[in-house]
């Protein structure tokens, strides 16, 4: 593909979702490997509001880099209101200036993708660090070979039979030393410093802060660039050189010669990889704001604790219905049966915290919020293989909400019906001490719940709010997912059974020992 037909391509691609094949496995292993920060979002709690899908849709990167370094950035809050706007000025930018955004994409576009992760991989790992084989595949691969070719152009021909026999200790010598040299990343690490190099080319001033910090990477690793220049050399022309390549082992030299260097400036390299990996991301999100077609909003964020979203909704569900929510107490109870939206508002919430606290927008008309740091119990699961029941998973999930809360920041915690592991009357009695327990602390909680006994207990505390249903023989169930101030009265569960076809006799019973049970109706 040609340059303007692929810039045209890209520039097309904008404000477009990106659908390609994506191993998280592989997304998420800079992260893994990068020493975490103070208010990273923990596994559970990503999860837990199904960030991965979120991310997918988020994601409009052409390689490995931008990938990884967004999937970094979506899982650190940022608490500096001035960081985030200088981040969001730099989306805005991309947003207006098309041929800087196209061309820097562009060079994304061709560094592609490292499908195997052997960069990463490759600096997880210990080095092979070895002065000795550098010595011998010099000789074997630069000085033999040239001396012998000399020999059977200006001596004898016969020369040329131990050229072969040196080509073929050398072929064998390639297979031996793949795994160690193209296969741990060497060749994609060649890739990220040449696509520096062509982005520290740029001179806006909008992005000058990144391109003086790549200059000044690209100078600390100056002893790799030139390393490297072998592995160039092989890969030039579409591999034509490869051939050349194999006969004087210029990848394991290459390799050799630099893995020392490699050892010594991991964090640097790193650090070049992450910052040419923001900027595609910035641009990625500058791709995902232009589809909104306006449709977000700039947060607000307070000293006080607070929490208003309108209108508010969530990544997936673009053209579902919006939810707004100003929390004037500290906690909040949400009632309704199971697929009425209560989970989903859970996650709107979590989600839009997450945009807010680190791309500086959030899918709404209005967010004012305090900083906040998340640590959700939404989704917790049995482990039957540690032996954890579906309580104890609880239990664990709760316990780092209240241990977070020795925080210096607020904590936004969602949680979705509380210890529904256990018995009713234990689990009322542990969750209105744990619930009260979050409220008395820096923090902002919803709790959804079918417990009507919980909401009298935590009347004091929280505010009350409910998702809505209507099951009819002709329509089935139904929802407006609008979210209501109150509690829910509606008692449907057993007319879902009668709708779905359970025998009568069944429905008839159940009705009559419902109205046996205290407290149910």
């Amino acid at each position: 593909m040609r340059k303007w037909s692929t810039l045209k391509f890209i520039k097309n691609d904008f404000a477009q979702e990106l659908s390609k094949e994506r191993n998280l496995k592989y997304v998420r292993k800079y992260f893994d490997i990068s020493e975490k920060e103070e208010f990273t979002i923990d596994n559970q709690t990503w999860n837990d509001l199904d960030m991965d899908e979120a991310y997918k849709m988020l994601d409009r990167c052409y390689s490995s880099v931008g990938e990884g370094t967004l999937y970094k950035m979506l899982r650190t809050l940022i608490k500096d209101e001035d960081k985030l706007k200088e981040r969001h000025k730099i989306i805005e930018f991309f947003k207006k200036n098309s041929e800087v955004r196209t061309n820097i994409q562009y060079i994304f576009f061709m560094l592609g993708r490292d499908r195997k992760n052997t960069f990463l991989d490759m600096m997880d790992s210990d080095f092979l660090i070895s002065k000795t084989k550098y010595y011998i595949y010099t000789i074997l691969g630069k000085i033999l070979p040239i001396l012998l070719i000399i020999l059977s152009i200006f001596q004898s021909p016969i020369y040329l039979l131990a050229l072969l026999i040196v080509g073929l200790v050398n072929v064998g010598i390639n297979g031996k030393e793949k795994r160690n040299v193209r296969e741990r990343g060497i060749v994609y690490l060649r890739d990220i410093i040449n696509s520096a190099k062509e982005i520290s080319k740029f001179n806006n001033e909008e992005i000058s802060c990144y391109v003086t910090k790549i200059k000044k990477l690209l100078k600390e690793i100056g002893p790799i660039d030139k390393g490297l220049l072998g592995i160039t050399i092989a890969n030039m022309c579409d591999g034509i050189f490869e051939s050349l390549a194999l006969l004087f082992l210029l990848e394991e030299s290459s390799y050799y010669k630099i893995s020392h260097n490699l050892k010594n400036k991991k964090d640097t390299l790193l650090e070049l990889y992450e910052t040419i990996g923001q900027l595609e991301a910035l641009i990625s999100m500058s791709s995902y704001e232009a589809g909104l077609n306006g449709h977000y909003t700039t947060p607000k964020f307070t000293k006080e604790l607070c929490f208003n979203i309108v209108e508010g909704k969530h990544v997936l569900l673009i053209n579902g219905v919006p939810n707004s929510i100003n929390m004037k107490k500290k906690g909040l109870v949400l009632t309704g049966t199971n697929m009425s939206g209560k989970s989903t508002f859970l996650r709107m919430i979590g989600i839009n915290m997450i945009l807010a606290e680190t791309f500086y927008f959030a899918l709404a008309e209005k967010y004012e919020a305090s900083f906040f740091y998340i640590v959700s119990s939404i989704s917790p699961s049995d482990d039957v293989t540690n032996g954890k029941s579906y309580y104890m998973a609880e239990a664990e999930s709760l316990l780092r909400i209240i241990n977070a809360l020795n925080e210096d920041v607020p904590i936004f915690c969602p949680i979705d019906e509380i210890f529904r592991g256990t018995n009713p009357v234990e689990r009322i009695a542990a969750s209105a001490e744990i619930l009260t327990y979050i409220t008395n602390n820096n923090s902002i909680s919803i709790v959804t719940t079918h417990d009507r006994e919980l909401v009298d207990i935590l009347n004091d505390n929280y505010e009350f709010y409910y998702f809505s249903e209507d099951v009819d023989v002709k329509d089935g169930l139904s929802f407006d997912y609008k979210l209501k101030k109150g509690v829910s009265k509606t008692k449907n569960a057993i007319k879902l059974l009668d709708y779905i076809g359970y025998p009568k006799s069944i429905i008839e019973k159940a009705y009559r020992r419902a109205e046996k049970i205290d407290g149910f109706i």
